[in-house]
């Protein structure tokens, strides 16, 4: 059997560009920071940009997940639109995700990647999602991923797992795990589930593992195994040239697939969990880490291709818990 692989894409939301809002917002002494070519980061990423991923992944048959924070930032949500733009680009933005499917999985990011919210009242705690789940309990937690799950089901969109904004809920796994499944269960009337929390580029023979049998309930860990290495993308670089485009897919896959962190954790017996964000794959506009990824998915495909197939997480989650120890 060739050994499943998976894309991973952290932070897609509609219209908001979700990072300049952590840099300039939650970091506010960063606030103007240029980026390496002198320009600000942009407030918005266009509905343009998922629509050419939205080929990529059916030109190079891409798989994995494809979470979304659904009320990015606190400036609107999916149900109702983003604050400052027509209802309408939401709309149309939530229609082109839907091409994603089945390829791509979809789940939240919890509820805005930002600061946690009293489910009472809407108010912002004053700490973020990150460190509020740190100290709760499946008591606390279940209520707030089934809000964060309701604004999927209320846009039409399945959810079949959750990603961790920061690491949310790492410091109290167990319960962030029950937490899904009672979660998932409520709203989708899922018994299946998985979650993006771990990792684990220092552990190359990683692989998913079941952390909840229960009650009928499965929730599996995909792990990220290799990591998001197009950050520069974001800041440092301008538009990259051909050979500097070719420089960053060899740190994936190198032209003769000899070389990379996706051919050394094939060689450890891990399968690669393929961490990217949209900001990344956006690059301010210049689009760099999203010509890289394509590199990287025809090099995977062609050199790789008899090694390796593309599975989306929720095959992830149904191979491991059918599997030996599953």
């Amino acid at each position: 059997m060739r050994t499943p692989l998976a894309l991973l894409v952290d932070d897609p939301t509609p219209l908001v560009h979700l990072y300049r809002h952590h840099v300039y917002d939650l970091e506010p002494g960063q606030a103007g920071t240029p980026t390496g070519d002198g320009r600000p980061l942009a407030e918005t990423i266009p509905n343009e940009f998922l629509t050419k991923f939205c080929d990529l992944v059916a030109a190079r048959g891409i798989r994995g997940k494809f979470s979304i924070v659904p009320a990015p930032a606190m400036r609107g949500d999916i149900v109702r639109g983003i604050a400052g733009y027509p209802p309408e680009l939401t709309r149309a933005w939530l229609e082109e995700v839907r091409r994603l499917a089945p390829a791509m999985d979809f789940g939240p990011e919890m509820i805005n990647h930002s600061y946690a919210l009293d489910l009472a009242t809407g108010a912002q705690l004053g700490e973020t999602e990150h460190t509020w789940s740190q100290r709760q309990s499946r008591a606390t937690l279940t209520p707030y991923l089934a809000r964060a799950l309701a604004y999927f089901r209320e846009a039409g969109l399945e959810a079949s797992g959750v990603t961790s904004p920061w690491m949310f809920g790492e410091a109290v796994e167990g319960e962030y795990v029950a937490a899904i499944a009672a979660a998932q269960r409520e709203v989708f009337g899922r018994s299946l589930s998985w979650y993006c929390l771990r990792w684990g580029e220092d552990r190359p023979n990683g692989r998913p593992w079941v952390a909840l049998r229960q009650d009928g309930n499965v929730v599996v860990s995909t792990p990220f195994t290799v990591a998001d290495r197009l950050w520069d993308t974001i800041w440092k670089h301008g538009r990259l040239d051909r050979g500097g485009m070719a420089a960053l897919a060899d740190v994936y896959v190198t032209s003769d697939g000899r070389g990379g962190i996706i051919p050394a954790c094939l060689a450890a017996g891990g399968w690669p969990g393929i961490a990217v964000h949209w900001q990344c794959l956006w690059s301010n506009g210049h689009e760099t880490g999203l010509a890289v990824l394509d590199e990287v998915a025809v090099r995977i495909n062609t050199i790789l291709g008899d090694r390796v197939e593309w599975v989306s997480c929720l095959d992830l989650a149904r191979r491991t818990a059918a599997g030996p120890g599953g």
